[in-house]
């Protein structure tokens, strides 16, 4: 059977269906391949959010074109949302590439590739319409086996005026509670302790299903999984983020009082045409009503500024909104003009000098604040995950309060740790974005699987990340 190898870009939530994918490609016989000069398939899952992901696939996927010279490479296949959103373009505009496959026929992944062994033509498959969620593929897990995402549902049926990720992936299609907790129970059987809810709107879920549900009982279900210490649900929109979800957070053991909640903005008018279904006093309502039940909660935010129409005034509005809040880990992007979108056709289009200097404005105010929340540790104990050893003998690992590849990590001093240990860390220093500590006691977590790699790559740095069986998606 040929060898497969795979570069994975953009989120989270594309990288889980490069490990469908793979699973799929290795039960079926194909032999994954961490070089992909040892490759004689190259699948390059792309992202198209927004301008930079678009450039950073197609640079991606020229970058790879070379193994059909330099390598055993006979065949480059593109899925992902930009092979669904510009499959036309990519066939006429790309010899190099011999497949284009949408993000709805990842079910048949093994069938699609086989037929690239008698084509004569570029092999062109998108469907239009959404698969069902709950079907039962396995998986190959590509991040540390402690730490795996779970996608709880599909698409979106959100109509924010920037995004385009509904007219890619369909409306949101949710997964029952029953399959959720059947992976996760052999996820934690293979090594998991930390579970990281994805989807595109998580605070929806379940209001899709035939038999609804909601956040806070697939977070209950979750929370009896044993062996699991961690849950962290990601992507909260504001609206339907209820008192009962709140409680939720507060009340569930191995739930995190971590809550990320993609905000975008407080000024209304920038609220209202960005179409996010809420307003500056709703969302001050919210946060107070959350702190008040969680004092300890850690508040993670992304924003956008630069959106069509945005003035001093609203830009201001968001900045003191940030220096009263104080979040604790914040993200910015500067606004995408993105073809297809309402927000693309608005009048009042920022400059991109405009934007930038926004962005800089906003994140130099959020390290002052991230260094003052950090040095308020300096002298506590607190519990970490070990994520890696350093090359340097050292430890990295993460808290409770941060989220894999997009938050702070804490730089442990110590011996006889090992990836997915639970260790109590004596905090020494402090960096806007980093804590410093020695380890004083370690908890290892038992079950250690196979260390077979796969390459997954962001763009052209790319790093080989154990991967094990996993459960089905």
């Amino acid at each position: 059977m040929p060898n497969i190898s795979l570069a994975s870009l953009g989120c989270s939530k594309n990288l889980v269906d490069s490990e469908v994918m793979l699973g799929q490609l290795a039960r079926a016989g194909y032999d994954v391949v961490t070089d992909h000069g040892d490759a004689d398939v190259i699948i390059v899952n792309t992202c198209a959010f927004i301008g930079p992901a678009k450039e950073e696939s197609i640079e991606t996927i020229l970058d790879l074109a070379r193994f059909k010279e330099d390598g055993r490479c006979s065949s480059l296949v593109v899925t992902g949302c930009m092979a669904q959103r510009y499959a036309h373009s990519l066939v006429a505009e790309m010899p190099e590439v011999d497949a284009v496959i949408g993000v709805h026929q990842y079910p048949r992944i093994v069938q699609l590739l086989d037929r690239l062994q008698d084509r004569h033509e570029t092999l062109r498959e998108i469907r239009r319409q959404p698969l069902p969620t709950d079907y039962s593929y396995p998986r190959l897990i590509a991040t540390p086996r402690h730490s795996v995402y779970l996608k709880i549902a599909e698409g979106c049926d959100r109509r924010c005026t920037f995004c385009i990720i509904p007219a890619i992936r369909g409306g949101q299609r949710s997964r029952t509670v029953d399959s959720l907790v059947d992976e996760a129970r052999t996820l934690a059987g293979q090594g998991a302790v930390e579970l990281n809810l994805i989807s595109q709107d998580t605070t929806w879920y379940g209001k899709d299903l035939p038999e609804p549900a909601r956040l806070e009982d697939l977070l209950a279900a979750l929370n009896g999984v044993e062996g699991v210490r961690w849950i962290r649900a990601l992507y909260n929109h504001p609206v339907r983020f209820t008192d009962g979800l709140i409680h939720a957070f507060a009340d569930l053991e191995q739930v995190c009082n971590y809550i990320d909640m993609p905000l975008q903005h407080i000024s209304d008018p920038m609220l209202e045409r960005m179409n996010r279904e809420t307003t500056s006093k709703e969302t001050r309502a919210l946060l107070k009503r959350i702190r008040a039940r969680i004092p300890d909660a850690t508040l993670r935010t992304t924003f956008i500024v630069g959106f069509p129409g945005e003035t001093e005034e609203d830009f201001e509005a968001l900045f003191d909104f940030v220096e009263e809040t104080r979040f604790d880990r914040m993200g910015v992007f500067m606004y995408s003009r993105e073809e297809q979108t309402p927000a693309a056709r608005y009048d009042g289009q920022v400059p991109e000098p405009v934007k930038q200097e926004r962005y800089n404005r906003l994140m130099a105010l959020q390290r002052k604040i991230s260094l003052d929340r950090n040095q308020a540790f300096v002298g506590k104990t607190l519990d970490v995950l070990i994520d890696e050893r350093t090359e340097e003998g050292h430890y990295r690992g993460r808290t409770a309060a941060d989220a894999p590849e997009v938050d702070n990590e804490v730089l442990v001093t110590g011996e006889h740790l090992t990836p997915g240990d639970f260790a109590s860390v004596d905090i020494t220093d402090a960096m806007e974005y980093d804590l410093i500590g020695t380890a004083s006691t370690a908890i290892p977590i038992p079950g250690r699987h196979d260390d077979r790699t796969i390459p997954v790559s962001g763009g052209h740095a790319e790093k080989a990340i154990p991967v094990q069986w996993g459960p089905p998606v």
